[in-house]
Order: structure tokens, then C-alpha cells, then sequence
């Protein structure tokens, strides 16, 4: 019998997503929660530490900056929603603990992550830079009001990762192509084991691996 996937998009940041997360493990009683995590990154999150100076300064200063930036812009997004970002992800680990139900780590090493950031062109590091000086980052957000509180509308979504692929496609390669199948291939490996999979990805990631499964 095929094991069953079910993915739940999420936002980051959003009150919302902490609440579909609750309410989708309840309801399907999975045998196995998939986050998009690594160990790195999990225990980063549970213990409120980001990646230290030290840690990341041998990767060269612009991709420091450019890691300095991304960080900062979802931090100040939490800022706004009153939720830490990541709290989505420990919501689901924390609610699959309790039930005793299997926890899967399917998220690229960050380190490894870091490590391609490094290898973009210089040119579109720069361009990222300049945005964010500029207070330009608004990829996919300057039609639309979008509420922080929910996870935002799958044409939205659409959107922004449309917008965000054309203006940088060597970063979005490494942020979202790569690490999408990445995870598809550790969800096919889970499906080998387990007969019902939720998996709680951010809504960026969740229509591509949605095709990439099928």
C-alpha cells in the first residue's frame, strides 16, 4: 500500500501556522512528522542561538552579509507576528514528541547551505545588498496586502517565488531548488518506512515538492 504524504505549508512567522500544525497531526495521526530542519538548524532554534560570528566568518565578508541579511529580514518579520521565526517547525516537533510519534530532520545541513551562498556570483550578492539599503525587498509584496499573522495565499506564494527565482536565480537555486530535492529524496526514503508522512515545509517550499513526490 502507497504511504500517505500529507503537507502542511507554512509560514514561518505566522500565528496561524502554528495552529494548522496542531490541528493537522491530530486529525491524521501520522506515524512519522517531517520538518524542514536540520539538526543544526534544530538545535539552533530550540536553544535561541543563531550561527556565531566565529562560525561563519571564514565564509568570506559578502556571503556573511548576504546570510546577515536574509536572518535579519525574517527576524524583524517575527518581530511583527510576536512569534520567534522557527516556531512553526518546534510547534510540530513538540506535538509529535508528545503523541510518541517519529520526528524526521529533511532539511540540506545548513553549514552545506551556507557553503553554496558562498559559491553565487559576486554580482548578485551585491544586487541583494543594494535591495536591502535601498528597503526594496518587497519581492512579490507591493500589490498585495498580506497579513503576517496567516500563512499566505497559494497565488501570492506563486508570486513571490516567481519574482524572487527572476531577480536572484543562483540564490533561489541554492535556497529552494536544491533543497527541495534534497527533501524529496529523504521523503521517499521515510515512505519506505512509514505509512503516513506529515510533512511541514514553508509555503515557498510546499508546491514544488507537492510535483517532485508526484
Amino acid at each position: 500500500m502507497k504511504p500517505k504524504i500529507v503537507i502542511v505549508p507554512t509560514s514561518h512567522i505566522a500565528k496561524e501556522s502554528v495552529k494548522k500544525i496542531k490541528e493537522v497531526i491530530e486529525e491524521e495521526k501520522p506515524d512519522c512528522v517531517a520538518v524542514e530542519l536540520d539538526t543544526n538548524r534544530y538545535y539552533a532554534l530550540k536553544h535561541k542561538r543563531g550561527s556565531s560570528f566565529e562560525a561563519i566568518k571564514s565564509i568570506g565578508f559578502f556571503t556573511f552579509v548576504i546570510y546577515f541579511i536574509l536572518k535579519k529580514i525574517q527576524d524583524s518579520l517575527g518581530r511583527k507576528t510576536g512569534i520567534f521565526p522557527g516556531s512553526d517547525m518546534l510547534k510540530a516537533i513538540e506535538i509529535a514528541r508528545k503523541n510518541n510519534i517519529h520526528v524526521a530532520f529533511i532539511d540540506r545541513d545548513i553549514t552545506e547551505t551556507i557553503v553554496k551562498i558562498k559559491q553565487i556570483p559576486f554580482k548578485e550578492k551585491l544586487k541583494l545588498m543594494l535591495y536591502s539599503i535601498l528597503g526594496s525587498l518587497n519581492i512579490g509584496t507591493n500589490r498585495i496586502k498580506i497579513d503576517l499573522n496567516k500563512v499566505p495565499s497559494r497565488n501570492l506564494v506563486k508570486e513571490t517565488v516567481k519574482e524572487f527565482k527572476k531577480e536572484f536565480p543562483c540564490l533561489y537555486k541554492v535556497l529552494v531548488t536544491e533543497r527541495n530535492k534534497y527533501m524529496v529524496n529523504n521523503l521517499k526514503c521515510l515512505s519506505q518506512r512509514f505509512k503516513k508522512i506529515v510533512v511541514v515545509v514553508g509555503a515557498g517550499h510546499a508546491e514544488d515538492i507537492k510535483n517532485l513526490l508526484e
